[in-house]
C-alpha cells in the first residue's frame, strides 16, 4: 500500500474518529513509539500534538502500521464528549453473541473491522463514559480449548486510554492480509455496550469487573499459565511488580531472573527476552513512582487542614498504607489528630500525614 494512502488512514482515526493514532509494527504488535511516557507527554490521556502526528507521517512511521488508544475523543471537535471503546472479538462465538442478526448487521450500524480470518473481528462503539476494561478469559488451557471449539467467546473490551491499544486499519496481519472496515466507518453512540458484554460473561461465566484481572493469588501459582491470546505482558508485568512490592532490596540481577524464570513457566509461549524486558521496566517504573507517592504523602505538608486537597491526600493515605490510629499530625498544635472533618478545633491549621 502507498505510504499516501497508510498517511490518509492515521488521519482518519485521527480526524474523524477523534482518537489518539500512533505508528506500530502491527505483525509484531509492538508500538514503534512510547505511547506512556513520551518525554513530550502521556498519550493515554493527553491529545498527541498535531506537529507530531505530522512527523510521524512525514518520516513514513506508519508504513509498517498503526494503533489507535481507546478513551478520550480528542481531535474531532463535534465529538469531544465523546470516548471510543473497542471490543475485540477473538473467535466466532464472541461474534455471534455481540447480535443474534450477526457481522453483517453490526458493520452496517458501526464500525467493524477484521483482516482475512472471518472468526476474529474488531467493533468500535462511542459511549458518553469510559467503559470498564474486559481482559481475555484464556488463563488456562481449558478454557483456552472452549474457545478454539467455539464452546465460550473470547471477547476483550478497552474502553480508556490506559486500557491499552487496538491494532487497525489498514495495519497488516502475520496472515499476510490488512485490517480493513467492512462497511461503516463511523461507530454508534452506545452507552450500554458495557451492559451487554457483562451480560455475556454473566450468561457464559467469564470474568467481569474492575478490569477483570487475574487475581495475584492465581499469577502466583505455578501451576498457572496464561496463553498467547490472552495478556501474557500484563501478567507478567502485574507479577514483577507484586515481586518488587513484597521484596523491595531484591538485587536487580536476581529479580531480573526471577521474572525470567516466571516467564517460562506461565507464558505460554514465553515472551521473548526483549518483551521480558520491557515488562520488567514498566514495572520497575510504575512500583517506584508509587512508592514516591507514598514517600510524598507521608512527607508532604499540606496548607492547611479541612481543605479540599488536604482530604484528597487523607483518602489516599488512608488507602495506601490502612492507618490503624491517628495519622494526622498538626504542625501549630503539636500533636497527633483523627481525620474527622468536624473537627473545628484544627481547621486551617498546617498539618502533615505520618504513621
Amino acid at each position: 500500500m502507498h505510504i499516501n494512502k497508510i498517511n490518509a488512514w492515521a488521519d482518519f482515526w485521527r480526524n474523524q474518529i477523534g482518537v489518539n493514532v500512533i505508528p506500530a509494527d502491527a505483525i509484531s504488535k509492538k508500538p514503534l513509539v512510547s505511547w506512556k511516557e513520551d518525554r513530550r507527554g502521556n498519550w493515554q490521556i493527553e491529545p498527541i500534538p498535531q506537529s507530531i502526528h505530522d512527523d510521524w507521517k512525514m518520516t513514513k512511521s506508519f508504513e509498517k502500521g498503526m494503533a489507535v488508544i481507546c478513551g478520550k475523543v480528542h481531535h474531532n471537535k463535534n465529538k469531544l464528549d465523546l470516548y471510543l471503546c473497542a471490543i475485540d472479538a477473538d473467535n466466532k462465538k464472541g461474534i455471534e453473541v455481540l447480535h443474534s442478526k450477526g457481522i453483517d448487521y453490526l458493520a452496517s450500524k458501526t464500525l467493524v473491522e477484521r483482516h482475512a480470518n472471518p472468526n476474529k473481528a474488531h467493533f468500535y462503539f462511542y459511549t458518553h463514559k469510559p467503559m470498564p476494561k474486559k481482559s481475555s478469559d484464556a488463563v488456562n488451557m481449558e478454557l483456552v480449548e472452549k474457545m478454539e471449539t467455539n464452546e465460550i467467546p473470547s471477547l476483550e473490551m478497552k474502553g480508556d486510554g490506559t486500557h491499552g491499544i487496538m491494532y487497525c486499519t489498514p495495519s497488516p496481519h502475520k496472515d499476510g492480509s490488512r485490517y480493513e472496515i467492512l462497511d461503516n466507518k463511523v461507530p454508534v453512540i452506545l452507552d450500554d455496550i458495557g451492559d451487554v458484554v457483562n451480560k455475556i460473561c454473566d450468561e457464559f461465566s467469564l470474568g467481569r469487573g474492575s478490569g477483570n484481572k487475574v487475581t495475584m493469588q492465581v499469577l502466583m501459582d505455578d501451576e498457572t499459565r496464561v496463553v498467547k491470546g490472552s495478556n501474557r505482558h500484563e501478567a507478567l508485568m502485574r507479577y514483577a511488580e507484586s515481586i518488587l512490592r513484597k521484596y523491595p532490596r531484591m538485587e536487580e540481577a536476581i529479580f531480573n531472573d526471577v521474572i525470567m524464570a516466571k516467564n517460562k513457566r506461565m507464558c505460554v509461549p514465553p515472551l521473548d527476552d526483549e518483551q521480558v524486558e520491557i515488562q520488567i521496566k514498566c514495572a520497575v517504573d510504575f512500583i517506584s513512582k508509587q512508592v514516591d507517592e507514598e514517600k510524598r504523602l507521608r512527607e508532604f505538608e499540606r496548607h492547611r487542614f479541612g481543605t479540599e486537597f488536604f482530604w484528597t491526600d487523607v483518602q489516599s493515605f488512608k488507602t495506601a498504607f490502612k492507618p490503624r490510629g491517628k495519622f494526622i499530625e498538626c504542625l501549630e498544635c503539636k500533636e497527633q489528630i483523627s481525620d474527622n472533618p468536624l473537627d473545628k478545633d484544627h481547621y486551617g491549621h498546617k498539618v502533615i500525614l505520618k504513621m
